[in-house]
This record gives C-alpha cells, structure tokens and sequence, in this order.
C-alpha cells in the first residue's frame, strides 16, 4: 500500500476538482486502492466537491464589451471573473505564477494561438484540455480549429470566438464613386484602382484602410497569394515572393489612404483601438482590410449600418486565394484547482444561443451592436442549418464568413510568440512611410531582426 501522504494527496486532488476521472483511476490503481473506492471517488458528483476555491477565469476587458451576455451567463454558472492582467500579450504574469507552482486563476479566454500557445506550453504554464474535455467535445470543434489550438498532438487552447480577415466596404461611398456597392474587387488590381477612384471622386477622403499589424494586413494579404511561407520554427518568411507582393500592394494602398494608418492604438499595448477603425466609423474611407467584427462595430456608429458590406480578401491573379483565420480561445492553467469544471464550462459557454445571438445580430434593446465574431462547434451550426433562427437568416453574413475557412489559413504558431511580429515590424513599415525605398530590403531587416530574437531566445539558428 503507498504512503498515506500519497492516498491523502490524491484524494485532495480528486476532491478539489484538479484531475480528471482518467487520472483518478490511474492513479488510484497505482496506489493500490480498492475498485470500490476508485468508483465511489471518479463520480462526477464527488470529484470537485471540496474544491479549494470558486472557479475563476481571467478575461480581457474587451471580451465583456463585446459580449456581454458572458457576464450573465458566467454567473449563472457560479464564475467568478478577474480581467486579465495583460497588455501586448504578455505573459509575464502567468508564468511567474506557474514557475511557483501556482495560479490566480483557473483558466484564461484571451489566447489566439498563433501569438501565445507554444510559448505557454513549453514554459509549463498551461496543459491540455484533452483529459478533462467531455467525450467527443473535441471532434465537435471546426475542424480547422481544432488544429489551431493543438500543439504537439493535444488541443492546448479551445476554440471560442472565430474570425476571418475579409474585406469589408461602405456601400454608400462605393456608390458615390460611381462604383457597384454590391460586388467586392475580385484581384488586388481592381481593389486598387476602386479605391484611387472613391478618393479621386471626393466620394471619401480615402479609397481604402487597414490595420498595420502584421497579423491583420501583411500576412493576411501575402496568404492571398501564397500559404507556403513559413519555417520549420512557425516564422513568417518576410523575404518570401509572397509577402513582398503583399508589401507592394500595401505601399500602393497607403497612397489612397493615410500615413496615420501606421501608428499604434491606444489601449491594449497598442494592438487595440487602432486608426483604421475611427477612420471606418467616421465614414471616411471606401474599402477596408480586416477581420469581420471591425466592420461591423464600427459601422455601428453609421446613420445607416446597413450599408456595411462584406467579401472575401481579393484574389491576387494566380495567387492561392487564402486570408488569415484566428480563435480567441481558453487555455487550461497548470497550477490551477477546477479543470474537470472548467472544461464543462466551455461547453456551456459555446452552446449558449444568447451569446451568438448577441454576437450577430446585436441586441436594439439594449444598445449593443453585433461584433460578428462566430461559434466553432460543428454541432451548433448543424442546429442553425436544421432550424434557422430569424436573427441568423437575418444575417447571412455570418454563414458566409464562416464558410470562408474553407480558404482561410492559420498563422503558424512559433515559440517567440508576438515578440516575432514586435521586432519585425518597425523595419518592414519603413517601407510603408518611406524611410526606405525598397521593399526586398526592408524585409530582409524584419527577417534579420526577427532571426536575431530567435538566436537569442533560444540558442539556435532559424532555418529561414
């Protein structure tokens, strides 16, 4: 028979809600305890009945603002909410914890996959969700992603909030300019010449925008060319034919728009509350290049926000026809207490209609428009497609946007996280304000710059 410290440990860790039924068995039969006792301690009902505290998840700020029926639906499952101690997704907190072998919170719901999953993984701050996931929770998840979220063969950040990089526009300008409001530029030619014609019409100040950071404009734009573009290491390959085209195009689309567009936004650690959308919202420009839920947040503040309209990115003639696809999704904190709970939460959080209907439609009642940003469990699109509700067939955008991961790609995920995209960035926009005149070189500096953070974060070269 083991020590009494370890029955007494496992024990506390079934109780507590720390490990799932799977572990409780094996780790029970290691132990030497009875088959009796095994099954009386894996029920449900007791495993998390002594839990050491309320299950707590940390949030962004932004995630409540957008969604705000989160907050009902969190308590009304007995959640308590702490708004995440982040800014430019830093993860310095929750590592410092982790190293200690603790954790504030239980889970957080601010991680896109590509910016923070290997980072949070190999520091062993995080674990799976694999073992504490209901069964067949994970075959449910869209499956693209689903391998967004997986690292080495597990599903370490779970899906929740989707969006895809699409071009949006306002119809009015696009009307104004003597141009079809109803049909988006197909290539990245006619994109550009409607926009130097909405700007030289008066129609608008600028024929187009965009959200300078990279994983917004210069990778989505280079997907629609080529998907082929990364290392081994999950780097973008800024010096790729690919990602100087998209460059080019980019420079072109700054001379029908505005410097301004290159500056940092205001909250966040300047990822959020950026140029491009006070531009939209003030209806000064006719195009616009980003993920869904901008153009319809901003397009909010309109007279009219019907005159929103959505598309695919432009297809660059040849090109792979792709954008850039991401989840805001949860991850699971190593150190923390109600995982077995914390997994059956998210299954109640992406089932709950009143969040999706919040998210497409809105709510007139209340003042809060729709954001757009999408469910990613097959099962309750199968529901809608079955059984449409009228606040869905009511936006058919949403079911557009979704079916447009049939050619959206991830970004791939790399150990530097966003510190690749923060080193990189300062020498490839001085292409776009003009401190440099050629394109080739100012990538090969963001490539270098972002090579050189490798070396020094992990000893070795990049396979560039």
């Amino acid at each position: 028979m083991a020590e009494n410290t370890e029955v007494r440990q496992l024990w506390h860790d079934a109780l507590s809600g720390r490990i799932s039924r799977r572990d409780v068995m094996r780790r029970g039969l290691a132990l030497g305890l009875s088959a009796p006792v095994l099954a009386a301690l894996a029920q449900e009902s007791v495993r998390g009945a002594l839990a050491d505290r309320q299950m707590i998840f940390t949030v962004y700020q932004w995630q409540f603002d957008l969604h705000p029926t989160w907050t009902t639906v969190m308590k009304e499952n007995n959640v308590q909410v702490d708004i995440a101690p982040v800014a430019g997704f830093s993860l310095d907190r929750f590592v410092a914890e982790a190293q200690k072998q603790e954790s504030t919170w239980d889970a957080y719901t601010g991680v896109t996959p590509f910016l923070e999953m290997i980072a949070l993984a190999e520091s062993g701050t995080i674990e799976p969700w694999d073992p504490y996931l209901p069964a067949g929770a994970a075959d449910d998840l869209i499956p693209a992603t689903r391998t967004e979220g997986t690292y080495k063969n597990q599903l370490y950040v779970f899906p929740l909030l989707l969006d895809v990089i699409v071009q949006g526009w306002n119809a009015e300008i696009i009307q104004k300019a003597g141009l079809d409001p109803e049909t988006a530029p197909k290539n990245w030619d006619e994109y550009l010449a409607n926009a130097q014609k909405v700007k030289d019409s008066g129609a608008a100040p600028y024929g187009c925008i965009f959200d300078f950071h990279d994983w917004r404009s210069l990778i989505p734009i280079t997907h629609s060319i080529s998907t082929d573009v990364y290392t081994q290491e999950g780097l973008f390959r800024y010096t790729s034919d690919a990602a100087v085209q998209a460059i080019e195009i980019m420079k072109k689309m700054v001379d029908v728009s505005t410097k301004d567009l290159l500056q940092e936004g205001t909250t966040d650690g300047g990822v959020n509350n950026t140029p491009d959308e006070q531009i939209y919202s003030a209806q000064q420009a006719g195009y616009y290049i980003k993920y869904q839920n901008a153009h319809l947040r901003f397009a909010a503040t309109w007279p009219d926000p019907s005159q929103n309209r959505l598309g695919p990115l432009p297809v660059q003639e040849g090109g792979a026809g792709g954008t850039v696809f991401w989840d805001t999704g949860a991850v699971l904190f190593k150190y923390g207490q109600n995982k077995q709970a914390a997994a059956q939460f998210l299954m109640t959080l992406s089932k709950d209609d009143r969040i999706w209907e919040e998210s497409i439609a809105g709510n007139a009642e209340t003042g809060i428009p729709a954001v757009g940003q999408l469910p990613i469990l097959q099962s309750k699109w199968a529901e809608w497609a079955a059984n449409p509700p009228d606040w869905l067939t009511a936006n058919p955008w949403a079911v557009q946007v979704k079916d447009g991961l049939a050619k959206a790609s991830a970004i791939a995920p790399s150990i530097l996280a966003a510190q690749q995209f923060t080193v990189a960035r300062p020498e490839w926009v001085k292409y776009l304000n003009g401190e440099e005149a050629d394109a080739k070189t100012a990538l090969q500096k963001a490539q270098d710059a972002v090579a050189a953070e490798y070396k020094k974060q992990t000893g070795k070269d990049a396979t560039y």
